[in-house]
Formats: C-alpha cells, structure tokens, sequence
C-alpha cells in the first residue's frame, strides 16, 4: 500500500514548527526534524528544499492573512473618517480594530506569529516586526495628514515621535502572542490596553 504523503508531510509541518520554537531557526536542524518523524535528511528534502524553505512555509500564509487584514483596516479608518463615523474605529468589536487584527487574524495561527515575532532570526523575517511598526507609522502620518487637510483639530507630532508611541503600542498588541496566552484571557487584556490607548490615539488624532 503506497504511504500517505499528505500525512507524512502534516508530521514534518508539526515536528519542524515544534523545532523552530524550541530552538529558533539558526539554532534548529534539519536533521533533528526528519528524526522526529522518523525518515532521512534525504526524503525530508523532498518535502522541503531548505530550512529557508521550512521556515516560510510555516508563517508566509500568516503573513499574507494578516496583509490582507491590513489593507481592509486602512480602507476601514479612511471609511470613518470620509463619513465622520469616527467612533466605530475604537470600538473593541469592531472587526478592523486593531485588537482584532490579533484575536481574529493571529489567533487563526498563533504557533506562526509566534515563530515570526521570536524565533526568526537568521531569515528573512527577522525584522518582521520592526517592519510591521514602520508600515504602521507611515500610515498612521499619512492618515493625520487626511484628517489635518478635512479641518480635524491633530496632534502636530513628528515622525520619530510616533515611531516610539507606535512601536510601544505594538508591542503590547503582541504580548498575547509572545507569551502564549490562551485567547480568552487574550481578550480581556487586550480590553484593558484599548482602554489605556485609546484616549492617547484620540488627543492625537483629535477624533
């Protein structure tokens, strides 16, 4: 009876997510995920060219989720404030709310944004989310900008100052995920960070 190849490679998925989080990718081996699932170097290339390979294919689909999800989220604060609905962009149930970005986008796959956020030094990923902050702050003064121009009452600040408030705020929203919290109680911290935020990001927008 021919070896179910879909099941086989399901195994290496999980034995070499298992190696990346115990390790880190510069520290993890090839050789110790085809032993943890019990075949050679040899057929375990066949799944997977590199550990580069490896790697990507565990969190590029987390990357593309969460992509998508931004593209939705700025079209979503434009939305609000071409239609002066601003209250919606800081309701925690709104689906584009940045909390949400975490428990509906990052809890579909936690074990790869953790894999993302601490263990991918030495790829191309390593800075993923210094990244994720500098996209962050260059849309947040584009849309201070939008609003500046509508006759909203913004915070004059500069580009390096809401890189430390941004990044600061990024850091909180993935602390669930670092830590590996279960995501109820995700949910009620990121509740009590929303509140602490929110008054600051309405001073600075003036919404």
């Amino acid at each position: 009876m021919p070896r179910d190849k879909t099941f086989s490679h399901e195994k290496i998925v999980k034995a070499a997510m298992q190696e990346f989080q115990e390790k880190g990718f510069e520290q993890a081996s090839m050789k110790a995920v085809a032993d943890a699932v019990g075949m050679t170097s040899a057929a375990l290339y066949r799944h997977f060219t590199s550990k580069q390979d490896m790697f990507a294919a565990l969190v590029q689909p987390a990357v593309d989720e969460l992509n998508a999800w931004k593209e939705r989220h700025v079209a979503s604060s434009y939305d609000a404030l071409y239609q002066e609905t601003p209250e919606s962009m800081w309701d925690f149930e709104n689906e584009l709310n940045d909390v949400r970005m975490v428990l509906d986008v990052m809890y579909r796959r936690p074990e790869a944004f953790r894999l993302l956020i601490c263990c991918s030094a030495g790829t191309p990923y390593e800075n993923y989310v210094h990244d994720l902050t500098e996209q962050s702050v260059d849309e947040m003064m584009r849309f201070l900008q939008s609003s500046k121009e509508r006759g909203i009452p913004v915070r004059e600040i500069q580009r390096d100052e809401m890189h430390m408030l941004i990044s600061a705020y990024n850091t909180a929203l993935l602390e669930p995920i670092v830590h590996g919290y279960h995501k109820a109680d995700a949910e009620r911290y990121l509740k009590t960070m929303l509140d602490f935020f929110t008054p600051g990001w309405r001073m600075i927008t003036g919404l």
